[in-house]
């Protein structure tokens, strides 16, 4: 975790040395550690768990270190630097005691190896929320900075644009706000959705050959140019719809049988309805995909 130099002794941390992340998880720590509290006072064992699980997999795990990677790495200024590793310390510890009621025995042992001074995570305080730690602001930015992302990585998918291909997109943001917190994330965003150039305007025609997202009032550009074989997309798309449509064929057929459906059990037939619905997403999701192809070639 690149932890192998920090030490908890030292000067403290000032409050400019810490990056939007790193105020943005000590804010979701605490609204983390307050729903746990109240699911564990009121004998949800099964929400406190869920809420834990949440944090630590889909906003430690998933976003936050993802985030501050480079500072890590120690692409950026030593304090920053310092400072990421503060947090992610810090927060470490805060989620194993919080897990600690239910896995005792992992969090022990994962307590023994990152602290080593002979002290039980059985006798250390339970995490509380703090005061210092509430910051809604760092939680609405980071909001927008993770859904612009996001919604650049399922414009990937959707295209299936190659996760090592670097894209060209351009945000749309005409409302002042939404503009100034693009701005800030700008590094973000270049690092966490692999893009060679992100453009920033207030406002804009949608250009051509270009996928388009929508994050609140932003419109989200990602150029396909370069990024996309039409024509082998095309054949591709044409290639899996040929295979849904025999798919389809089959289970339509099945279904319209008359033997079939009087013969066959309650649980056979609902999987085979089970079946056809899935095949009929998939048939929706590849003719949108092909007729999105079509208006962009």
């Amino acid at each position: 975790m690149n932890l192998d130099d920090y030490s908890t002794s030292g000067s403290q941390i000032r409050k400019e040395d810490e990056s939007l992340p790193d105020r943005w998880i000590k804010h979701r720590l605490n609204i983390t550690a307050s729903e746990v509290i109240k699911s564990l006072d009121e004998y949800r064992f099964n929400d406190a768990a869920a809420g834990i699980y949440r944090f630590i997999w889909h906003e430690l795990c998933d976003w936050y270190l993802e985030l501050v990677k480079p500072e890590l790495y120690g692409k950026g200024k030593p304090e920053k630097r310092r400072a990421a590793q503060h947090t992610l310390y810090t927060v470490m510890m805060s989620s194993l005691k919080m897990l600690h009621p239910i896995m005792p025995f992992v969090t022990e042992e994962i307590w023994q190896t990152l602290v080593g001074d002979g002290t039980s995570i059985m006798v250390s305080a339970f995490p509380a929320p703090e005061d210092a730690s509430d910051d809604p602001v760092a939680d609405r930015q980071m909001s927008a900075i993770m859904d612009t992302i996001t919604s650049i990585r399922n414009i990937r998918g959707e295209m299936n644009i190659a996760p090592s291909k670097k894209l060209k997109v351009a945000i749309s943001a005409p409302d002042p706000e939404s503009r100034a917190i693009v701005e800030i994330g700008g590094g973000y965003i270049t690092n966490l959705a692999n893009l060679e150039v992100l453009t920033i305007t207030a406002s804009g025609e949608e250009p051509k050959n270009a996928a388009t997202g929508v994050v609140g009032s932003m419109r989200i550009y990602v150029f396909l140019e370069g990024a996309v074989d039409f024509a082998g997309e095309m054949k591709r798309l044409e290639k899996e719809m040929a295979k849904v449509d025999k798919d389809l064929a089959v289970i339509s057929k099945k279904l319209a049988n008359r033997d079939f459906m009087a013969k066959a059990s309650k649980a056979v037939v609902e999987k085979e309805e089970e079946k056809f619905r899935e095949v009929r997403e998939n048939h929706s999701v590849l003719a949108a995909a092909m007729k999105r192809l079509q208006k962009m070639n």
